[in-house]
């Protein structure tokens, strides 16, 4: 994005939006996103689906804002009239969000106790005995299919580790969380269409 001068402190929600998607001021969607952060925080809190998922409200936060800033094209934002449709739109973004993490925190909750050996509790134990731990293993990493998904399942569907903790552990493999959260979406989702763990989820 490029960076034009002057203050921004100065401008309404909207406008500070429509220069940056529009005109692509890095300051403007800084400010914005400074301004509302707390808005999408809120809103991350008050998800039902928040209690499942270890994300905090501010992880939520910047997921959402990325996936704003991914989908809102100039012409795109054309179609929202006013600042309340605009965040209207960064709610939805926010749950979405929100939903997804809590998908994630299921996957990580049965690889984890498959892969590490813990104690499953019933109907889990009767899956468990048929599918070996290496078995669905195998099944797990051979979905992985670059350095930065396989770095996602075993740190943060083995181990457990925030978004945040992995960019901080592997900086040259990740360029931001963003790019955490997108690894991590892109392997889950193959997971989910794997006919293997398919069987599994409707035994689950």
């Amino acid at each position: 994005m490029q960076t034009h001068g002057g203050s921004h402190s100065n401008l309404d929600g909207y406008e500070l939006f429509r220069r940056a998607i529009v005109e692509h001021d890095d300051e403007a969607w800084a400010e914005g996103a400074a301004r509302y952060r707390a808005m999408l925080i809120s809103w991350a809190g008050r998800c039902s689906a928040s209690a499942t998922i270890l994300e905090r409200g501010d992880e939520i936060a910047d997921i959402a804002f990325a996936r704003a800033w991914s989908a809102l094209t100039p012409e795109r934002f054309a179609d929202i009239p006013n600042i309340g449709a605009l965040l209207a739109y960064m709610r939805t973004c926010v749950t979405s969000a929100v939903i997804d993490c809590a998908r994630n925190a299921l996957l990580h909750e049965r690889l984890s106790q498959a892969l590490e050996g813990e104690d499953a509790i019933s109907p889990e134990d009767e899956v468990i005995d048929r599918l070996t731990r290496q078995e669905l293993w195998q099944i797990a990493i051979a979905e992985a299919r670059c350095e930065q998904e396989r770095v996602v399942l075993v740190e943060g569907f083995v181990y457990g580790l925030r978004s945040a903790t992995i960019l901080m552990r592997h900086p040259t493999i990740f360029d931001g969380v963003a790019q955490v959260y997108t690894a991590k979406r892109n392997l889950v989702e193959r997971l989910k269409r794997n006919p293997d763990l398919g069987r599994l989820y409707d035994e689950w």
